[in-house]
């Protein structure tokens, strides 16, 4: 019996699971399409409208507040159904209605049990729909090879995007117009390539070739001019909201960021490859091979607007809050700008429109978190030498540095023999009767002279004679460097006992008071010993105290020497002081001769008071000798000169700057809920974005991942071959910039908003093209500028118009008028007067007024070093040229991926009346 039966169980298993595999395929095919574009939007898991959700099976067999959704077998007593088939669901002008087809589909699902498969789970993102993009949406899918259709009028033909454009414009019945004569080809390349026009001999000479080469030349030739750089550069500042200046309250000016500029510029020049151009941008500075030139590269990451208000105030949470605001810009501007997705707008919840959850935000803001304009107060610019160059210019300096050591302090003991005049704060009644002739009115003004490391170092001898009336202050007759420095002494009198006291801060004990009463208004000769481990203290010749003293504080900076106060805390003296001798001895304290204080070899400083010379109280250790001090000064100028040598060639080693910002290990990164960062959700690791069909953004790294791994990880993924969007963006950008519009009209949002393209073979033909040519751009320029598409005329043909009227088909070449820049550099070049010169710092035809805030005045020079190309114009955003505002020249506060073109009276009466455009035209003339 069973040898019966197992033979009829094995015949009836393959056709069970058969019959399942159908119903589930039927599932999939006829089901799911109607969920996605018809009831998802509304029910599901983040929003249940109604308080029910479609995207399980669970949620969509149990009860509601209305009933169950779906009864299997039962479709009569399906609410689904009835909502469908009544039409009260989905709302009108919410979601597409479903067909008779789709409702008839749903029913015999339910009659047939309503099979939903284990663990499948809908997403709104499966699917594009009239309301949103899926990933099933065009730019998320694979390159693929697309081999150029056949058309009929192959004479028209010049390379394969002739192809391409001619099959649209046959399919519309339509022709493309004539070609443009060379004057104007020539012309319209020149325009395109350099953002210069041809001079009048180069026209002359291209009209008069008879190669059938000519043309190809001629474009080689443009694509070989510096020039093009300049103008394809500018393209890429505007795309990533290049600017000089940080914008928001301060609007600083950053005087390296030009570096970032020149890179660009040089890249196209050079043809880098445009796959190596985005990975140095966005992690040349930690890759293995870093340069100088992917170093600068990397300024991209800051080359945006910055709220430095906010990055460095007291409040930690605004401070956080500001880093996210930087980061949202730069998380934008990168995926915008390398891979044409809004990803930026998930940043608070899923992206409404494009299969972009939010937890891709996050992913990406990981990979870039540790990337800040400033580190505490220190903001963005920085060496740009790699760390071999580093090492090398380290080499180069060390015995530099060892040599300047040495003649410092060879100056510094040269100076030390010097004498060191006194500056009264006051020369009016500075003088007053003193001991001997004249002394320092301490009562009026006090002196100070630069101090040296002699006047501290022991063994010392400090002696002056000194007068004070009053005992309710404290007297400073000499003080020497600050009381923070662990080499400060001054000589006082302390105030309500008024007796002679010496404070030494450094020490301990640091006062150090005499009991001996000396504030009687008489004169008094005061004298300190010091041997560096005890203080003797001397009144009238006789020692009133000693005191055995422990060093505490280290040596700090030098000050200065005063005489009759102490200038930094504004004490000063109830008296007068006459006569101050420091000597380098431990000097023999008695009551001294009648006269006045003697120079000798131990003297290192006495100043009388006498006279004032020169507005000077004279050092008199200059008397020791003419010879000798001759000598000395003789030494210090030589040495003055050998230093000055040393300090020019350690200059020269000075490492170029670049503004290029910081990095730092960043914090664990958190998706947070709704944006607020009082609500942190789930942490995520670094990644790409997880929409792409063949090529999710998986980077398989920890949650923390070093910085730099972070961001290489990161440029791998966006320049792999399998990516589609890096190709498909830069070459809809190169296409746009030549003809007016892209074949996809966004060109940095590659989304449901951004529509579709309208050659969209085309635009996979280049893309792939791109890649085949190892990432030339010119190789692009090459094939665009070659066609016979972009060699059209620009007449009108009503036929066409009336078929096309926003000429998407590309039946004529859309007449342009000329960008910002190309008007002033033309004026410019026509004029005679454009400085050609390249690289380097921007030219700034504004001075600056700091008030908090920064303000640009605008001026304009007729200098030759301001008639450099528009370029090379400070691009800061508050000094902003009227005349370019006028012709629609972005503000560099946002990225502008398309120009705004507009024709105005304003831009005819700027022409009119523009200083320099009259300046150029007088010139001209």
């Amino acid at each position: 019996m069973l040898a019966l039966v197992l033979p009829v169980v094995a015949l009836n298993m393959p056709s069970g699971i058969a019959a399942a595999q159908s119903r589930d395929a039927s599932f999939e095919r006829e089901v799911v399409p109607l969920l996605l574009k018809s009831c998802l939007g509304c029910h599901n898991s983040a929003d249940k409208k109604g308080g029910f959700d479609l995207s399980t099976a669970k949620g969509a067999f149990e009860a509601g507040e209305d009933g169950v959704r779906i009864i299997a077998s039962k479709p009569a007593e399906s609410l689904l159904l009835e909502r469908l088939v009544d039409g009260s669901m989905p709302p009108e002008g919410k979601q597409p209605r479903p067909t008779a087809r789709q409702i008839k589909s749903i029913r015999e699902w339910i009659a047939g049990g309503a099979r939903w498969p284990k663990n499948r789970v809908l997403s709104r993102y499966e699917i594009s729909t009239d309301s949103w993009a899926g990933r099933d949406w065009w730019s998320l899918q694979p390159l693929r090879m697309q081999p150029p259709p056949a058309v009929q009028n192959m004479n028209w033909v010049h390379n394969p995007i002739d192809q391409f454009i001619l099959a649209g414009l046959e399919a519309k019945a339509l022709q493309p117009s004539q070609p443009v004569d060379r004057r104007q080809f020539l012309r319209r390349t020149s325009f395109d390539l350099l953002g210069l026009p041809p001079s009048p001999e180069a026209v002359e000479h291209f009209e008069q070739e008879t190669a059938p080469d000519a043309a190809d030349r001629m474009v080689e030739q443009l694509l070989a001019s510096p020039h093009y750089g300049e103008r394809w550069g500018r393209h890429w500042l505007d795309v990533i909201g290049f600017t000089e200046s940080d914008g928001f309250e301060h609007d600083k000016f950053r005087p390296h960021a030009w570096r970032y500029r020149d890179y660009v510029i040089d890249s196209f020049n050079a043809d880098l490859p445009y796959r190596q151009f985005v990975r140095q941008q966005i992690a040349g500075d930690v890759q293995a091979d870093a340069t100088q030139q992917s170093i600068v590269a990397s300024g991209f990451l800051v080359a945006s607007e910055w709220d430095e208000v906010q990055h460095v105030g007291s409040s930690k949470s605004e401070m956080r809050r500001a880093h996210e605001e930087q980061i949202a810009e730069l998380v934008g501007t990168v995926t915008g700008t390398f891979l044409g997705l809004t990803v930026n707008c998930c940043r608070c919840h899923d992206h409404k429109f494009d299969p972009l959850p939010q937890t891709d935000y996050y992913r990406v803001k990981a990979v870039f978190d540790g990337v800040d304009h400033s580190q505490g107060r220190t903001v963005g610019n920085r060496s740009i030498l790699s760390t071999t160059e580093t090492a090398a210019v380290e080499k180069r300096k060390s015995p530099l540095l060892k040599q300047q050591a040495t003649l410092q302090d060879q100056l510094a003991m040269l100076q030390q023999k010097l004498p060191s005049d006194a500056t009264p704060q006051q020369v009016k009644e500075s003088l007053t009767k003193g001991r001997h002739g004249s002394a320092l009115n301490a009562r009026q003004t006090q002196a100070s002279t630069a101090s040296k490391s002699s006047y501290h170092k022991p063994p010392l001898t400090v002696e002056c004679w000194a007068l004070a009336d009053r005992k309710d202050q404290f007297n400073v007759f000499v003080a020497n460097n600050l009381k923070q420095s662990g080499e400060h002494w001054e000589l006082y009198s302390y105030t309500g006992e008024g007796d002679y006291s010496v404070y030494m801060p450094g020490y301990q004990p640091a006062t150090i008071r005499s009991g001996a009463v000396i504030t009687d208004g008489k004169w008094h000769y005061l004298a300190m010993q010091f041997d560096g481990q005890k203080v003797l203290l001397y009144v009238d010749g006789k020692k009133v105290k000693e005191q055995a003293v422990k060093r505490m504080k280290p040596p700090g900076a030098l000050g200065t020497l005063d005489f009759g106060g102490y200038l930094a805390d504004k004490i000063g003296c109830a008296g007068a002081v006459d006569e101050v001798r420091i000597s380098a001895t431990i000097r023999p304290i008695t009551l001294p001769a009648p006269g006045p204080f003697a120079v000798d070899k131990e003297t290192i400083g006495l100043w009388r008071f006498d006279k004032l010379q020169n507005g000077r109280f004279a050092d008199l250790i200059s008397r020791q000798g003419s010879v000798e001090a001759g000598t000395i000064i003789a030494r210090q100028e030589k040495v003055q000169k050998e230093l000055a040598v040393l300090k020019k060639e350690l200059s020269a080693l000075a490492p170029p700057l670049g503004y290029i910002g910081y990095r730092r290990q960043p914090q664990p990164t958190h998706v947070l809920l709704r944006g607020d960062i009082g609500a942190e959700g789930p942490q995520v690791s670094p990644g790409g974005v997880s929409a792409l069909a063949t090529f999710p953004g998986d980077l398989q790294l920890t949650f923390d991942a070093p910085e730099a791994e972070r961001r290489l990880k990161f440029a791998d993924w966006v320049t792999d071959r399998a990516n589609p969007l890096t190709a498909r963006v830069i070459v809809n950008r190169i296409w746009q910039f030549h003809f007016g519009n892209g074949l996809v009209k966004t060109a940095s949002d590659f989304g449901f908003n951004g529509g579709k393209p309208t050659h969209p073979r085309l635009l996979d033909w280049l893309a792939n093209e791109l890649i085949r040519s190892g990432w030339s751009l010119k190789h692009i320029h090459r094939l665009i500028i070659s066609s016979a598409t972009y060699r059209q005329s620009t007449l009108l043909n009503k036929r066409a118009a009336a078929i096309d009227a926003d000429n998407q088909l590309l039946w004529r070449f859309s007449p342009r008028r000329l960008d910002a820049e190309v008007i002033r550099d033309t004026m410019l070049d026509i004029s005679g007067a454009l400085d050609r010169k390249m690289r380097g710092p921007s030219f700034q035809p504004f001075t600056v007024t700091v008030f908090n805030t920064h303000f640009y005045h605008l001026f304009d020079s007729p200098k030759p070093e301001f008639n450099r190309r528009t370029v090379y114009r400070a691009n800061v955003i508050t000094g902003r040229d009227p005349l370019l505002d006028c012709f629609d020249c972005p503000s560099p506060s946002v990225a502008t991926p398309q120009r705004r073109t507009t024709i105005t009276p304003t831009q005819a009466l700027a022409l009119m009346n523009n200083s320099f455009v009259l300046r150029q035209s007088r010139l001209f003339a």
